[in-house]
C-alpha cells in the first residue's frame, strides 16, 4: 500500500514555500530579543509559549538522570473539520510549514493552536480557524486529551478533536478540503502527515471518520483480521485489569524535580545553547524563521535538535485466532500520568538502537514501513522508522508488556492519556485499511 507523494500536493506544497521566501538559521541565544534565561531557564519574555528547564528523576532502574525538557504546562487545540462532501466525509487538511520538518511543509490537522498563539501573546494573527474550535462553533464527534512525548514535553497536553463546523467554511490557500479516504491513503508516505494529524486521526471515532464499519474499505487477509479485532475483546487482560495495573505503576513512580539550567548535571549550557557533555541523543538550541504567511512571518525560538533516526516498531499476533497488538509500558518523567503504553519497541530519536531490542521479531512479516518526523515547531528534523509487523500465531507472552486488541485499544483512545505519542502514531499507520 506504499505511496508515492501526488503531483498535486508537490506542485502546492512549492507554492507555499516560495511565497514563504522560508529561511532557518542558528543564532546565539544573546542575539535574540525574544528570549532570555531566566531564573534557571531559558523564557520568553512574555511570560507564555514555553520555557526549556531543568528536570532531575529517578528512572525505573533507580538511576538519576539530569535532561532539559520543556515545559508547556497549557492544553494545546488539535482538531480537524469534517464535512459530508459527494464521495463520503471530507476533511479539511493544513499544509503547515514549521521549521523543524522534514520537508518544511507537513500536512496537519485544521487547527493547530497553542493557548499562547490563540491568545496572540505573539503580537500576529491567530491560527487558522482557532476561533471555531476555541468558541465551539461547531458540532463535536469526537475529543480526548493526549499527551506528547514524555522524554521531551514536561506536562504538555492536547486536545485532540475531530468536529462538523454549523457555517460553511470555505478553504484558504493554506487549507483543502480532501475525501477522508484519499488522506488517510497518504498516512503510509514518508515525511506528508504529521504527529499532531496521526493523533487526531487515531483517536478520532473510526467509523465517523470514514461513515462505514471499520476496516471494512479493503478485503485483503490483514484488513478482515484488523475488522475482527477491532469487534472483540482481547484474550488475555481486561480493559479494567489492565488500567488497575497501570495505577499501580503510576503509584510507584519517583517525583521528578525541576532545577536550574546550570545545576543541570552533564550538561554545558552556553550561548550557543545546551549540549551533553558526554555525548546524548540531542542538544537544545536557538533559531531564527522566516516564513510568510505563518501567524507571524518572522520570531526566532529554542529547539531540540536530535541526532540519528529513532526506530517505533508495533508488532502485531493471533491468539487464539484474534489479531492482537503488542504494547510495553513506558515510564517518561515528563508524562502528567507518568506511565502510558508505548509500542512494542520505542528507540527515540538520537538513542543508541540496540539489536538486542529487534532480533525477537526478525522473523516476523513487515507490513509497513513509513519514516515520519516529530513536532516540527519544538523539534529539528528529529525523525523516526515506524514499522508495523506481523509475527503470525503467537503464545500471548509479554516480557513486561501486554497484547490487546484494536477493540481494547479503540476504548484506551476514548478515555485519553493511555497511550504514548509514537504508540498513537504507529497505530495510525493502521488507519491505511480503515
Amino acid at each position: 500500500m506504499k505511496q508515492t507523494r501526488p503531483g498535486w500536493v508537490e506542485a502546492w506544497f512549492k507554492t507555499l514555500v516560495e511565497r514563504s521566501a522560508f529561511r532557518v538559521e542558528s543564532i546565539p541565544l544573546s542575539t535574540s530579543t525574544e528570549w532570555s534565561l531566566s531564573e534557571g531557564a531559558i523564557c520568553h519574555k512574555s511570560g507564555h509559549f514555553f520555557n526549556i528547564v531543568g528536570l532531575q528523576w529517578t528512572d525505573p532502574s533507580g538511576q538519576t538522570i539530569a535532561q532539559p525538557l520543556i515545559e508547556q504546562r497549557e492544553i494545546g487545540m488539535l482538531g480537524f473539520l469534517m464535512r459530508q462532501g459527494e464521495a463520503g466525509n471530507e476533511l479539511l487538511v493544513h499544509a503547515k510549514i514549521e521549521p523543524g520538518n522534514v520537508g518544511i511543509v507537513q500536512m496537519a490537522p485544521t487547527c493547530q493552536a497553542t493557548y499562547s498563539n490563540s491568545s496572540l501573546f505573539h503580537g500576529g494573527e491567530p491560527p487558522p480557524y482557532s476561533d471555531l474550535f476555541l468558541t465551539r462553533k461547531l458540532d463535536v464527534i469526537h475529543e480526548s486529551l493526549q499527551s506528547e512525548q514524555g522524554t521531551r514535553f514536561l506536562d504538555k497536553r492536547n486536545c485532540n478533536m475531530l468536529a462538523v463546523a454549523r457555517q460553511l467554511v470555505l478553504e484558504r490557500d493554506t487549507h483543502r478540503w480532501m475525501p477522508a479516504d484519499e488522506f488517510l491513503e497518504l498516512l503510509s508516505i514518508d515525511y506528508l502527515v504529521n504527529t499532531d494529524a496521526r493523533s487526531v486521526l487515531i483517536c478520532s471515532s473510526w467509523h465517523d471518520l470514514v461513515g462505514r464499519k471499520p476496516f471494512s474499505r479493503f478485503r485483503s487477509p490483514f484488513s478482515i483480521d484488523l475488522e475482527k479485532s477491532a469487534c472483540c475483546d482481547g484474550r488475555l487482560i481486561s480493559t479494567s485489569d489492565l488500567k488497575r495495573h497501570m495505577q499501580t505503576m503510576r503509584s510507584r513512580v519517583a517525583v521528578e524535580r525541576v532545577i536550574p539550567l546550570e545545576q543541570l548535571e552533564g550538561w554545558s549550557l552556553t550561548d550557543e545553547g545546551l549540549r551533553p557533555r558526554e555525548g546524548g541523543p540531542f542538544i537544545v538550541r536557538q533559531i531564527k524563521v522566516i516564513a510568510h504567511g505563518r501567524e507571524v512571518s518572522s520570531w526566532d525560538q529554542p529547539i531540540i535538535d536530535s541526532k540519528g533516526e529513532g526506530r517505533v516498531d508495533l508488532v502485531c499476533g493471533r491468539i487464539d485466532g484474534l489479531l492482537h497488538f503488542m504494547f510495553r509500558p513506558q515510564v517518561e518523567a515528563g508524562l502528567s500520568n507518568d506511565v502510558e503504553l508505548g509500542p512494542t519497541v520505542t528507540i527515540g530519536p538520537g538513542e543508541k538502537i540496540d539489536e538486542n531490542q529487534l532480533q525477537d521479531w526478525s522473523g516476523a512479516e513487515l507490513i509497513s514501513a513509513t519514516h515520519l518526523s516529530d513536532e516540527g515547531g519544538r523539534f529539528f528534523l528529529d525523525r523516526s522508522l515506524y514499522r508495523v509487523l506481523d509475527a503470525g500465531q503467537v503464545d500471548g507472552k509479554a516480557a513486561g508488556g501486554c497484547w490487546l486488541s484494536l477493540k481494547q485499544v479503540r476504548q484506551l483512545l476514548d478515555e485519553g492519556g493511555w497511550f504514548t505519542n509514537e504508540a498513537r502514531s504507529a497505530l495510525a499507520q493502521l488507519l491505511v485499511w480503515l
